[in-house]
Parts: C-alpha cells; structure tokens; sequence
C-alpha cells in the first residue's frame, strides 16, 4: 500500500486474455490496483492517462511489441519498475529487455507466488527510494580537501565536489557536465598558474551543497593576480591563448564567480534550476 491508503496502480499488459485475467486476479487479491491492457498501444495510452507505479508485460504482442512498449515507458520515465514476461527458454530475448531497462522477467509458466515475489520487491525498493527523495530538500553537504599541485589529483578530487551536486538533483545533466569542466579550469588554475606546478604547494577545495544551491571554493597558494587584468580570451590577438579560457568557461557555467582580494581564491556557485525547484518535493509525494 502507498501513503494516505491509496494502493499501487500496477498495469498489466498482454495479447492472452487469460494471462490478463490471471495477473490481475492475483494481483488484486494482495489489495493491488489493475489495470489491463490487451497490446502495447494500449498499454501507452494508460500511462499517458494515469499515474501508474509498476507495469508487467508480455514481450511478445501484436502491433507494439514489449520492447517498443519498454522504450516508450523509458522515454516516460525512468522510475517505473517493468517486469516483463518471457519465454521459458527465451534468454535472449530477456537479457536484451534488462539492459533496455526492464527491472526483472517472469518465465512462462510462472506462479502466483513468483509474480507476488516479484512486484512487492520492486514496489518496496521504489517506495524507499521516493522516501529518500523526501529528505533530500533537508541535506547540507560540507567538505574540503587540501591536495598536491599535481594533474594527477584533479579528477579524483572533481569527482567528490560533484557527487553531493548529484546526490541533491541541483541541475540538468547537461549543466553537469558544465559544472565539471568548470572546476576542473579552476583546479588547473590554481595548480599550473597560482602554484606553477610547485608540488610541495597544496590547493584546497572547499564545498558547501544545499537543496537551493552549491559553493565551491578553490584555493591556491600564489602570489594571486588581478582578473580585472585578464584579457578576453574572445578577442582576435588571444582567440588562441590559453590564459583567460577558463576564467571565460567559469563564468558561463555557473552563476556566481568571485575572487577573494589577493586573487588566490575563487568561489564559484550554481543555484539550483528553476525547472528543477519543485520536482524532487512533488514527485516524491
């Protein structure tokens, strides 16, 4: 059962009549909600209608087959379990579902058991993970790493900056990938120009993630410089120069950039995407 009574909609979705009424008759005896669909086209317009937790589904119909149906349902959602229904020597055909996203298979013939087994697992794994999403507006991350002027190093310590950005959904994959290379001109910044390279000097990264929004700060320990003296890396004579590029690519990429006085230390931050803002709180309900 979900919060406040309602039942989990399963949809259940195959040409046999009797597969049908057997699914839904097992299923609706453990207090579930069934719909049933008798091809993939009409198992489409079920999920472009209702809100729907859990599809089972023969990968052999008429029309739109199971794996179209898969695709269209991925193309929907990624958070919808999909149990499909297989041939019992069909293994191709099964291992080629669950890498096109299927969470699990039943082989013909199955047994009320197998398909209860089956989808009060992926229903329980699904309702944890909407739980965990609830907390989420809650978390505050907090961390900082001083690590060697060295390039070796910059990848490993990108990867713990970004990992709390994901873990609180902050932005679209896209601005993901941006963020990446953002820090990653300003690690390179702060190692081959702040520090010259100098192994013996550290770079310390510091980051502080909310729901709302993530600030990292790199640190070198340069004599500094002065970005207002930094030429535009758009203008002719150094559309080809490095310097000045990753100050450019930073300032695209997130939305604050800021130096402290001496110029040893960068702050950048990314407040989240106003299409993200309400999507993790309402989806989780």
């Amino acid at each position: 059962m979900k919060d406040k009574g309602n039942p989990f909609h399963i949809l259940v979705a195959d040409d046999e009549e009797t597969i049908r009424k057997t699914l839904q008759t097992v299923l609706q005896q453990k207090g579930y909600q069934i719909t049933t669909a008798e091809n993939g086209l009409a198992a489409l317009k079920v999920l472009g209608k209702s809100v729907v937790d859990l599809v089972v589904m023969d990968l052999k119909m008429p029309g739109m087959d199971g794996f179209e149906l898969l695709s269209k349902i991925r193309g929907l959602s990624e958070q919808i379990p999909v149990v499909v229904i297989t041939g019992y020597a069909d293994v191709e055909s099964t291992a080629r579902a669950l890498k096109s996203g299927a969470s699990d298979f039943l082989a013909k013939p199955f047994g009320a058991q197998d398909i209860f087994h089956s989808v009060s697992r992926l229903l329980e794994l699904r309702e944890t993970d909407m739980e965990n999403k609830r907390v989420v507006p809650y978390l505050r991350y907090n961390l900082s790493m001083d690590i060697p002027s060295s390039s070796e190093y910059i990848h490993g310590a990108i990867h713990f900056v970004m990992e709390p950005i994901k873990a609180v959904n902050l932005c679209e994959p896209i601005h993901f990938t941006n963020l990446n290379i953002a820090f990653y001109e300003g690690m390179v910044n702060a190692i081959i120009h702040g520090n010259g390279g100098d192994k013996s000097k550290k770079v310390s990264v510091a980051i502080d993630v909310t729901y709302e929004r993530a600030r990292v700060t790199i640190r070198d320990e340069g004599a500094g410089f002065s970005p207002g003296d930094v030429e535009s890396p758009l203008a002719s004579p150094n559309i080809y120069k490095a310097n000045g590029r990753g100050i450019y690519l930073i300032k695209h990429f997130v939305d604050e950039m800021f130096h402290n006085n001496i110029g040893n230390e960068i702050t950048m931050v990314k407040k989240r995407s106003s299409r993200l803002a309400a999507n993790i709180g309402t989806s989780a309900e």
